[in-house]
């Protein structure tokens, strides 16, 4: 049985699909029996912002190899890594490409002029955005000065264009929640870390998360809202960027229906 949209709780990813490919948003979160499927650069992301939360949940912000060592050991078990090895999800060059993001990461962290104040690690929050109930996530917050927050998100893929980043709702969201419960009145900038890239100039994508990018972001939210409660088409987008890549593309292919 299919999921009532209505009922549906939203997210920047859920909403970024949205604007994406509707029919991708009606198989991940509504029509089963089509869960995402196990994927390796799922399992290589989740190894690496596991590690990651547990090093600054340790620490402010130190560089220290022996602690991320040990971070990466227990992430390594906390994300199942060894059976997804034996079930060749993941290969050994695949934990390597991670010890390297990691190694790059505490690059980063040393050569920075100042150390970041990091006051929150991996929190999940509930918020109000255009009317809709989000649900967040984010990987870190530095507060940088008075009132100035600073949003983190870590990426272990390939580096995205600027107009994909500044078309995704995920920074001005996390400005939303900052506004709603931390300080209404704060500045808010953000940060894509692309942890395979850290030693280059395209690791580090930084932008402020201005009044207008939130307003646009509410304005989605509320868009998708709407259209979940009031009916919608779920067609599909085959010009959309992933579709190559589609754990869908077949089934997507063959149907017919655009309705849950």
């Amino acid at each position: 049985m299919a999921k009532d949209p209505s009922k549906l709780t939203l997210s920047p990813t859920k909403v970024d699909t949205f604007y994406g490919c509707r029919r991708l948003f009606l198989y991940n979160y509504l029509r089963p029996p089509f869960p995402q499927k196990d994927n390796k650069y799922f399992a290589i992301g989740n190894i690496a912002h596991k590690a990651l939360e547990l090093f600054h949940s340790a620490t402010s912000a130190s560089h220290d190899k022996a602690l991320m060592s040990s971070c990466f050991k227990m992430a390594y078990k906390a994300e199942n890594a060894a059976e997804k090895l034996k079930n060749m999800l993941i290969d050994k060059n695949d934990l390597y490409s991670i010890k390297k993001m990691l190694k790059n990461y505490l690059n980063y962290l040393e050569n920075r002029e100042e150390t970041p104040n990091v006051v929150s690690v991996e929190k999940l929050a509930k918020v109000d955005i255009g009317g809709a109930v989000v649900w967040l996530k984010s990987d870190r917050v530095d507060l940088l000065g008075d009132s100035h927050y600073n949003v983190v998100d870590y990426k272990s893929g390939k580096p995205a264009t600027k107009k994909a980043e500044l078309d995704s709702v995920q920074l001005p969201s996390y400005g939303h929640w900052i506004r709603q419960s931390i300080n209404k009145d704060a500045k808010i900038s953000g940060e894509y870390l692309y942890l395979k890239f850290m030693d280059t100039k395209r690791g580090i994508h930084g932008y402020d998360i201005t009044d207008e990018m939130m307003d646009l972001a509410e304005e989605k939210y509320s868009d998708v809202s709407n259209k979940l409660k009031n009916g919608c088409k779920y067609r599909q987008n085959f010009k959309y960027k992933y579709c190559n890549f589609c754990d869908y593309k077949r089934h997507c292919l063959e149907d017919e229906s655009d309705d849950v």
